[in-house]
């Protein structure tokens, strides 16, 4: 065995990439307990499950733009928070996207306990429905 690690973070692309930093240090010979050091103090970067409290209500700011990363982020969001429902609220970016993604992101929305979708966020200079 090469070690044991902690994550703050939760859900499997999590641990996904901290594999990967693991490796690529280990790959650098970067020492097993200076990875193990940061990895177990690194919060994240901004706006990638963003947690605030507010009263008895958690929210969970992510710019999940992909539907891959939505699911990422309910199925973290489910690991971290069993005892909650997930409430998913929605802005897709352009119209295009939602439209190549439409299916996607249903699925990955189906998660969440509830779903409320905003209207599309269109990109600059681009027409509606293109």
């Amino acid at each position: 065995m090469y070690g044991e690690f902690l994550i703050p973070g939760y859900g499997d692309h999590n641990v996904r990439n901290a594999l990967s930093v693991i490796a690529l240090c280990h790959y650098e010979g970067i020492s097993y307990e200076k990875v193990a050091e940061h990895l177990k103090t690194f919060a994240g970067v901004k706006r990638r499950f963003s947690e605030k409290k507010s009263g008895t209500q958690i929210l969970i700011d992510d710019y999940a733009h992909h539907p891959t990363e939505i699911a990422a982020t309910i199925e973290a969001t489910k690991k971290k928070y069993k005892e909650r429902e997930v409430v998913a609220i929605f802005q897709p970016h352009t119209f295009t996207r939602t439209k190549t993604f439409l299916q996607e992101f249903a699925n990955a929305l189906s998660q969440a306990d509830y779903v409320y979708l905003c209207d599309i966020f269109g990109s600059a200079g681009k027409k509606k429905g293109l």
